[in-house]
């Protein structure tokens, strides 16, 4: 158990930071391609109190599991408990399956080159890490690591305070935020472009086609005999307008339903944390997806039917939807949606 605090700011000129960093004895011990993924319970807790749990891939090769716990607030600067677990990048997926069972999902995926100078001495561990991510620009983290039964948090801050002050001729502007809110708020900015949000346009499509069409083999026959003919896919998918007995079909194959996995039992649950007016783009049949929502406990009141014959945009101009004040989610991938989700509760909500 390490006791870890550190402070980061913006680098805009790394190889001045890195003569000061040698001149100090510091030497360079890594250099790496780091994708660090963030996770968070579905009501954001761990978004609010900065608790890290991650998932670190270094160089696709090596995986790094860590645990932060809630912050401890030391006159401006953050100082943890660092829990970490070495773990096999072949497993990742199983880890994804553990968290996801135990109530946590991904946040945000934050890639970066690293490049790490060091020193270590009987007490501490000290590090620079060169950090450059694509999209958004240089940093630099001064970091220690400290043993907790060795030094007391009060001690390890006023370490760093003097570690940092080794490097005030440069005239560093501090980043307070931490890389997940980083990359968070620029995710945001991509898909709001910036602009107030009225509306939040989202297509489930991904995981409700693969579920209609189950529904239609499952229950064709019925269906021919409640219409006193055989109904083909392509009949049932141009009648938008089924017959209402059909919706106890629908329903009766929900009540059954089991889902292979909760990505879109999630995505539910987060949109009803949504506060922007929700529309639906959809080209499944809009009795199955209203008897759906019904099922997950989800009032909708706009549903747009996408024809095969037209494209979202197309649907969304006929409806007179216009993206400038709509945040658009559009991933076939429901990880990448419900991350997508979270971070637009959590910004809206200011946290």
């Amino acid at each position: 158990m390490k006791i870890e605090t550190e402070e980061k700011y913006y680098c805009m000129e790394p190889e001045k930071l890195i003569a000061l960093a040698t001149e100090s004895g510091f030497k360079k011990t890594k250099e790496t391609l780091e994708t660090d993924e963030y996770f968070t319970d579905i009501y954001s807790k761990y978004i609010k109190n900065r608790t890290c749990l991650r998932i670190r891939k270094k160089n696709n090769e090596y995986m790094e599991i860590t645990y932060k716990g809630k912050s401890d607030s030391l006159l401006g600067q953050y100082c943890k408990l660092e829990n970490n677990i070495n773990a096999n990048i072949e497993n990742y997926e199983n880890y994804i399956s553990l968290f996801s069972s135990l109530g946590y999902y991904s946040y945000v995926e934050v890639e970066k080159k690293r490049i790490t100078y060091s020193l270590e001495n009987d007490c501490y561990q000290y590090s620079i890490m060169i950090d450059t991510l694509p999209e958004i620009g240089g940093f630099v983290e001064f970091e220690i690591l400290a043993d907790q039964n060795k030094v007391s948090k009060k001690e390890i801050k006023k370490e760093l305070e003097n570690f940092v002050a080794k490097f005030n001729s440069l005239k560093l502007r501090e980043a307070t935020e931490p890389y997940r809110d980083i990359v968070a708020k620029h995710k945001l900015t991509k898909i709001t472009k910036g602009k107030s949000i009225n509306y939040l346009c989202i297509n489930l499509d991904g995981k409700l086609l693969k579920y209609e069409k189950e529904f239609y083999k499952q229950y064709k026959e019925q269906m021919a005999e409640m219409l006193g003919n055989h109904i083909t896919w392509g009949e049932y998918k141009n009648n938008k307008q089924l017959d209402i007995n059909f919706d106890k079909l629908i329903i009766d194959y929900l009540d059954n339903l089991i889902f292979t996995n909760n990505e879109l039992l999630v995505t539910m649950e987060l949109l009803k944390q949504i506060s922007y007016e929700k529309l639906f783009v959809t080209k499944v049949n809009p009795n199955f997806v209203k008897c759906f929502f019904n099922k997950m406990g989800l009032i909708v009141n706009n549903i747009l039917y996408v024809s095969n014959n037209d494209s979202l945009l197309s649907t969304l101009k006929k409806n007179n939807v216009y993206l400038e004040h709509t945040a658009l989610i559009n991933h076939t991938n429901f990880k990448e949606n419900n991350s997508l989700l979270l971070i637009l509760i959590n910004e809206s909500n200011g946290n």
